[in-house]
């Protein structure tokens, strides 16, 4: 018996790895739905969560090797300590869209800072705040589809502060993952965001949205 162990862990190996990347993926899915529909579950992820700032919709990043930049993540109470050093109360934190979950499960979120001085935050955090464009050809192919699906959603979230129907200004959840108008049932999601594969690396190719109305 102890002959086909070998021959047992090439046959099986490779199914109980994909079980447990299915599980955590699974797993993961849902702790996010889990954020976006519980607003005391959001604003507790954000407080131990990773925290990714952008001024004007440029990223923050910070060098890791020549050539090479890689997006910050800071703490709930680092971006406070950040926001207090440049004039800003702890309020603006809460205005954090919720982006994924790391493999680790924490909780990921963007932060438009861009009221802000950028210089006062950079003495703050030792980095740069870099035209996405320019960005892409720079970050590693993991990182790259984070911060661009994290500038698709403050960007969507700032182009529909006004309901398309009424006029009214709409009230998003903690999460940001909805706006929802003040004067009637309509409710706006960002939509999924489309990527072509192209090798091993996802280009964003558009982001879209509709609207959902009850």
């Amino acid at each position: 018996m102890s002959a086909l162990r070998p021959l047992r862990t090439l046959l099986f190996g490779g199914h109980y790895s994909l079980t447990r990347f299915c599980s955590g993926f699974v797993s993961r899915i849902r702790y996010i739905n889990k954020l976006k529909e519980n607003d005391a579950a959001c604003l507790s992820a954000l407080q131990n969560g990773h925290i990714f700032l952008f001024h004007r919709l440029m990223p923050l990043l910070q060098c890791s090797a020549p050539e090479t930049f890689r997006p910050i993540a800071l703490s709930y109470s680092e971006v406070q300590s950040v926001l207090h050093k440049s004039g800003s109360d702890g309020s603006l934190l809460k205005e954090s869209i919720l982006i994924g979950c790391s493999e680790q499960n924490h909780a990921q979120f963007c932060l438009d800072v861009g009221e802000l001085d950028p210089a006062a935050i950079l003495r703050n955090c030792k980095g740069t705040f870099m035209d996405l464009r320019k960005a892409f050809f720079l970050l590693e192919g993991a990182e790259a589809p984070l911060v661009a699906k994290a500038q698709a959603l403050l960007r969507w979230h700032q182009i529909n502060r006004f309901c398309g129907a009424t006029g009214q200004l709409t009230q998003r959840n903690q999460a940001g993952s909805q706006r929802a108008c003040s004067s009637s049932s309509i409710v706006y999601y960002p939509k999924v965001l489309k990527k072509n594969q192209i090798g091993s690396e996802s280009v964003l190719v558009k982001n879209l949205y509709w609207f959902h109305q009850n």
